[in-house]
């Protein structure tokens, strides 16, 4: 077992930080922050099991959870459980893909059907009638969407702000990301439309920003990897321009107000008002995943890694995960 520490500089949810003892050395790339890893202990002190093997972006980390889908595609969750968001279904079996946020889980089964757990505040965990196919499916905070097998969304939950709205003229989509309160997608000529909540502009697409080869959303911001690989954010303490890296840029993930990337070289940084400093032994990394405090990264080795808010245990990787 590995320990890992990670310096918390603020929450999205529930707000807090974390004084870890011993030497911190941070050092600054045009705002993206990376971290030594510092000694000490506490609450946010994750622990890491160095063989939990998984595969490709199979792993989701919600508000005060995380799921991860094994090498032999069943799913386990850990962190709190309070309203039964980490307690996957019994007769669950493989999944393909798995979606977290504060108080719910989603996930597409082998025979591409979806099912939800937790809390059913708003039915944002009642598969709608008739959805018995999906391509992907996407989790907000009161809200779920879901991409069709014909290529087009549906969403169900909380409409207060117009979250489950979907647009008339959406049409057929590539992609959809779920923010706290909104939603945007890749259509099929590349380009994004978003809905739902817009107090921060999170769902104002830039004028100009043209065609997009991913999507993300956040508490409230959004952000894409564009054609030509820059990332473009929009919407509250986005930092725009803070990567430091211009081109190739492989992965992008926006948290609760922070946001963390893949670099060409394929190391993670991270930034944003509640930046979680990428751990310096992480190194090389397939795919990452951000929630509201805490974030995991799947390495070279297929090993999983997480750092951040560890108050529920969502940061500690279980130890027969492999």
């Amino acid at each position: 077992m590995k320990t890992l520490l990670a310096i918390i500089i603020t929450a999205t949810f529930s707000f807090g930080c974390a004084m870890l003892e011993g030497e911190q050395t941070t050092t600054d790339t045009g705002g993206v922050t990376t971290s030594p890893a510092p000694t000490g202990g506490g609450d946010s002190t994750p622990t890491v099991a160095a063989d939990s093997a998984v595969t490709g972006q199979r792993i989701s980390v919600g508000e005060r959870h995380t799921c991860a889908i094994k090498a032999d595609d069943s799913l386990e969750c850990w962190g709190a459980d309070d309203e039964g968001q980490s307690s996957v279904p019994v007769g669950l079996g493989s999944v393909k893909s798995v979606a977290t946020a504060d108080y719910h889980t989603c996930a597409i089964k082998a025979d591409d059907s979806v099912e939800c757990w937790g809390t059913n505040w708003f039915g944002k965990t009642t598969v709608p009638v008739g959805l018995d196919s999906a391509k992907s499916v996407a989790v907000g905070s009161e809200h779920t969407c879901a991409i069709k097998a014909d290529d087009t969304v549906e969403c169900w939950g909380k409409d207060s702000i117009g979250q489950t709205n979907v647009p008339s003229g959406l049409g057929s989509v590539k992609s959809v990301a779920a923010g706290f309160s909104h939603n945007c997608a890749i259509k099929a000529d590349d380009t994004v439309q978003c809905w739902g909540s817009n107090f921060s502009g999170e769902s104002y697409v830039p004028s100009g920003l043209g065609s997009v080869k991913s999507i993300t959303a956040g508490y409230g911001h959004t952000c894409a990897i564009k054609a030509d690989d820059t990332v473009q954010c929009w919407g509250s303490k986005t930092a725009p321009g803070a990567l430091g890296v211009t081109v190739g840029i492989k992965s992008v993930v926006a948290g609760g107000n922070h946001t963390c990337a893949i670099y060409p070289d394929d190391r993670v940084g991270c930034w944003g008002s509640s930046s979680i400093a990428a751990d310096s032994g992480l190194g090389s990394v397939k795919s990452i995943a951000a929630g509201a405090n805490h974030a995991c990264a799947i390495k070279a080795d297929d090993s999983l890694q997480c750092w951040g808010d560890n108050t529920y245990g969502q940061s500690t990787v279980p130890a027969d995960f492999q």
